[in-house]
């Protein structure tokens, strides 16, 4: 079998006398594209769930809208921006070097090492058991880590390049490059070889449907894989019940972030600096080569601004201080009068602004005076929002409204749950919180961009693939909301409207450490 060598199959931990979780993650689940497979019949064993469990309709997700970061709420219970890294590809602005932290490639190992030590996570909580984990990238504290990489990568790019010839070799193709249908029955083997060892927390990320929307946009292969991944999951709780581990394990079917299909690519670059003449630097996608992050600061001397893609649909710019030497110019967060009065050699321009004159960009998100944030949306929609002292925020519409919320909510301080119960049916829902919850963080750009609906940031970007049919990263409800299921041993069924991901993993924590009947 894959991975028979692996030392880690042979030892021994405490056995497990207390409660278990099993956590499958479905990486892009559409929630549109589910609610229609659930009603035509074609999800049954996620039917069968919800028959018995709790359904959330609208799981609001971590901003932005990413994989491995995504996790971190359920892992913790805390809010994504707790972790200390600000998502899948980012600039941290501290460090002498390596300041772009892309988790992306070889380099994926780093975010365990980045994110706090401070808050512990389900598998640090569950030592010294046995812990596993299936094609996750924030597990730290896991006992057994399995990522089937090059399976995944020969499915993702299928029919590209090496992997096309890969594929052609006769009786070995399927061995040497196996589809994305493959992949996840080869990874759901692991996965029920772990369970046999019976894990206090057990995590399996499904990653096929988020790659083959990346690559080929929302087609019969999508709403294929999800039908297949019911029945991986059909034959892993039947496993389970074999095992006789099914009155102490929760199981969980969540999402880290929705998908949008894409038919336009911008090269946002390259349009600022003929826009404005300011040179940016971009990130690159991935890192091959090296397990290694640590590009000087220097390197990036000759430009003006550093651009971080995320999902391809949401961007952060970090911009340099002019009016400061070299050594120090890219160290803090530009304060508001200077970002909106940046010295370019055309004279200075209002940054925030001018991007939002650009029809492909959605939101425009930065730091106002005051401590507030301003949020735009297209030049005619202006809105501020801000905190008061009892963590309650505030939206004010200058001009305009650009998250198109109801008026009934304009000007008055409401807590979170409030937010989260008064937009959940919005094009926009939720997405307050989350984006005071980010930029309140020191390390985050200085404008959070998203992309307009069909439209992603990252032209030819993607190696073997060039541009992306499909992404995420953004707050419209297409990407921000998904469905959650969970079923507790001895629960009641039921449906709930809308819950964040961070108290789902308040909720799978609080299983894990209460006693089984």
């Amino acid at each position: 079998m894959l991975f028979s060598s692996d030392p880690e199959w042979d030892k021994s931990y405490p056995p497990v006398s207390g409660n278990t979780v099993t956590v499958f993650l479905i990486d892009g689940l559409s929630g549109s594209l589910f609610e229609s497979e659930m009603k035509a019949g074609r999800l049954p064993v996620l039917r069968s769930m919800m028959a018995t469990g709790t359904y959330v309709k609208n799981g609001i997700c971590s901003f932005p809208t990413m994989t491995g970061y995504g996790y971190y709420p359920f892992i913790t219970g805390k809010d994504a921006t707790e972790s200390g890294i600000l998502g899948l590809r980012w600039f941290d602005r501290s460090r002498q070097g390596g300041n772009f932290r892309n988790y992306v490639g070889r380099t994926n190992l780093n975010m365990n090492d980045d994110i706090t030590d401070t808050i512990r996570n389900v598998f640090e909580m569950s030592q010294p058991h046995y812990t596993a984990s299936i094609n996750t990238f924030m597990n730290k504290g896991v006992a057994h880590n399995i990522k089937t990489g090059w399976s995944h990568t020969t499915a993702k790019y299928e029919g590209r390049g090496i992997f096309r010839w890969l594929r052609a070799v006769p009786v070995l193709g399927r061995y040497m490059a196996p589809d994305h249908f493959e992949h996840e029955t080869n990874a759901m083997d692991l996965a029920l070889r772990q369970l046999a060892k019976n894990p206090r927390v057990h995590w399996v990320t499904f990653p096929s449907p988020d790659a083959a929307n990346h690559v080929f946009g929302t087609t019969a292969m999508y709403t294929g894989l999800l039908h297949h991944i019911d029945s991986l999951i059909g034959v892993y709780i039947s496993e389970t019940r074999r095992l006789g581990q099914q009155q102490t394990r929760m199981i969980a079917v969540v999402s880290d972030h929705g998908i949008s299909d894409v038919d336009d690519n911008l090269d946002f670059s390259k349009w600022l600096a003929a826009e404005t003449g300011l040179l940016t630097e971009r990130g690159k996608s991935v890192h091959i080569l090296s397990p290694e992050l640590d590009a000087p600061l220097s390197d990036y001397d000759g430009f003006d601004g550093f651009f971080v893609i995320n999902g391809n649909l949401a961007g952060y710019l970090y911009m340099k201080d002019p009016l400061q030497p070299s050594h120090t110019a890219w160290r803090h967060n530009l304060p508001p009068e200077l970002l909106e009065a940046y010295p370019t050699a055309r004279g200075t321009i209002n940054l925030p602004e001018v991007l939002s004159k650009n029809p492909k960009l959605e939101l425009v998100i930065s730091r106002g005076k005051s401590g507030r944030i301003s949020i735009r949306n297209g030049p005619e929609n202006l809105a501020e929002i801000d905190m008061d002292a009892a963590g309650r925020i505030l939206y004010h519409p200058v001009c305009g409204n650009p998250l198109l919320y109801p008026e009934t909510v304009h000007d008055t301080f409401l807590s979170k749950s409030e937010w989260l119960d008064k937009t959940l049916d919005s094009e926009f829902p939720y997405a307050i919180v989350r984006i005071w919850q980010l930029m309140s963080k020191p390390g985050i750009g200085d404008v959070v961009l998203t992309s307009r609906k069909g439209v992603d940031l990252a032209y030819d970007y993607e190696m073997f693939v060039g541009n992306y049919k499909g992404g995420h990263g953004g707050l419209r409800r297409e990407i921000l909301s998904v469905p959650f299921i969970y079923s507790i041993p001895g629960g009641k069924p039921g449906v709930l409207n809308g819950m964040t991901n961070e108290r789902m993993g308040e909720i799978i924590i609080r299983h894990l450490n209460e006693r089984p009947e």
